[in-house]
């Protein structure tokens, strides 16, 4: 039985982090037309896949939403998108920084150092400091439905009680977060509630406003055993839906799977997609902005604001609900919405995507149509790794 840790968000062994600084605490977004910009969301825009060479270990890291777009830069310092994954401008080596509390990522053409100033991402020979400082997060932001094998439910709890349902929903999103000064030891806190999950010495569970800590081993009938470290109980579920803790390992009532919770994202193909146009490319903006109008439009995003039962309702609400009750300046949602608001000509779509902005400044969560975020497979860390083997989202372990 192995000692495990939170699943990595991998697809085909390519890991899915998001790119922040934090002093600036903004994201690396890839926008919808494909250009680089800095939000301070973390949403589908913001997430980067990053593929790594086994051979000399550098990265390609590419748009997960653009998946044809790849972080590039120049011998002079530029940094950009480009559809050439295979150039050498494309490749990049990611260590701990040297003199901050993060990463460094540097053109493994250039050795200069991916900074932000505040205002422009470029590359630098310099020695710079918290402006070359960079943290790499899991694309899940640590947020997972937490489902038993033997029974198709999900954990889930009220402000005051733990239970089981079917759903996936606000109640079954939980964050399952590393305890900092213990290695291996987790919380598990309702997204909704604030709520911690632990145990009674009785076998009994209680959600609290104080953390209870979980570890993570690897389960012989698949999943992983979610043990208590207090008093050393595994979490199990009967075939009822009540829960509780056990010394017994009586099969998949034990067992686990965490399901990341990936944030939703939306590209210029699938725009076109929506209203059947067959378009397969939103570059087609610069030579036919008005057509852009009209697709924005079609998914909902118009001149009165979002159309209820659309599935830009979806994407609002799902926002709104992943920032705390607003749409967020900057985001997907935000852009979208500029477009569609007012009948934006090419020059205002234009700005719009450039700046962001949202008319009205923050949307208020005035939608009742919820959209899950997306979930796939589970990854493991292996904490007895080496750090080469590591994920990226855990470089606070490394050494």
């Amino acid at each position: 039985m192995k000692l495990s840790g939170l699943p990595c968000m991998e697809e085909a062994g390519h890991e899915l982090c998001f790119i922040s600084h934090p002093k600036s605490r903004k994201e690396i977004s890839c926008d919808i037309f494909g250009k680089l910009q800095m939000y301070r969301t973390q949403n589908g825009w913001e997430v980067w896949r990053f593929i790594k060479d086994k051979d000399s270990g550098n990265f390609i890291i590419t748009s997960w939403t653009h998946t044809h777009k790849a972080l590039s830069s120049s011998r002079d310092g530029g940094v950009y998108t480009t559809e050439n994954k295979n150039g050498s401008w494309e490749k990049w080596k990611i260590s701990l920084h040297p003199n901050s509390r993060g990463l460094r990522i540097q053109s493994a053409e250039h050795g200069r150092s991916l900074v932000f100033n505040g205002h422009k991402l470029s590359t630098t020979d310099k020695d710079c400091e918290d402006t070359a400082c960079w943290h790499l997060e899991p694309a899940h932001r640590n947020q997972f439905f937490i489902s038993v094998i033997s029974h198709d439910k999900r954990l889930s709890s009220t402000l005051n009680d733990p239970f089981t349902h079917h759903n996936r929903k606000s109640w079954e999103k939980w964050i399952v977060e590393p305890r900092n000064d213990h290695a291996g030891q987790f919380i598990i806190q309702s997204l909704e509630h604030g709520k911690y999950l632990g145990s009674c010495e009785d076998g009994s569970l209680v959600v609290s406003g104080s953390p209870h800590y979980w570890t993570f081993c690897t389960s012989t009938h698949g999943g992983v055993f979610i043990q208590s470290v207090e008093y050393s109980g595994k979490l199990s579920c009967d075939k009822d839906g009540r829960l509780y803790t056990t010394s017994e390992d009586s099969g998949c009532c034990e067992s686990w799977t965490l399901e990341p919770i990936m944030p939703a994202t939306i590209n210029g193909k699938q725009i076109w997609s929506l209203v059947g146009t067959g378009v397969a490319t939103i570059t087609l903006a610069i030579a036919a902005p008005f057509a852009v109008m009209s697709a924005v439009g079609a998914i909902g995003f118009g001149v009165e604001g979002i159309v209820a039962g659309s599935t830009a309702a979806g994407m609002m609400s799902t926002s709104a609900i992943a920032s705390g009750g607003g749409v967020v300046v900057g985001g997907t949602v935000a852009t979208l919405q500029s477009i569609g608001a007012a009948g934006l000509s090419a020059a205002g779509a234009s700005a719009a995507v450039g700046a962001g902005a949202v008319a009205g400044g923050i949307a208020s969560l005035g939608v009742v149509a919820v959209t899950n975020g997306l979930a796939t497979n589970e990854g493991e860390i292996k904490l007895n790794e080496t750090k080469r083997h590591l994920p990226l989202c855990s470089w606070r372990l490394w050494s």
